[in-house]
């Protein structure tokens, strides 16, 4: 007999009852991340932390990578400024 995976929607369900702190967190940080970079932090450590709680793990890496992105461009701009780079 074959198990189902849960849909999108309930997967979210689940991490909203399980871990609202950090689905929320993620989402709020990336949005915020655009603008003040260093909160990328944030955004990768929440989008790590939802791997644990939904099933479908591309989901929290997708905001784990979006937020170490923006730290990274930062950290290189920061570079480029300073004459590093």
């Amino acid at each position: 007999m074959e198990t189902q995976r849960p849909t999108l929607r309930e997967d979210l369900g689940r991490a909203r009852e399980e871990s609202a702190v950090h689905l929320w967190g993620a989402i709020g940080s990336a949005i915020v991340s655009m603008f003040i970079p260093i909160l990328g932090l944030i955004t990768a450590y929440s989008g790590y932390k939802l791997t644990d709680v939904m099933s479908r793990r591309w989901f929290g890496l997708l905001f784990a990578a979006f937020g170490l992105a923006n730290v990274i461009s930062w950290i290189l701009w920061l570079a480029m400024l300073a004459g590093y780079i």
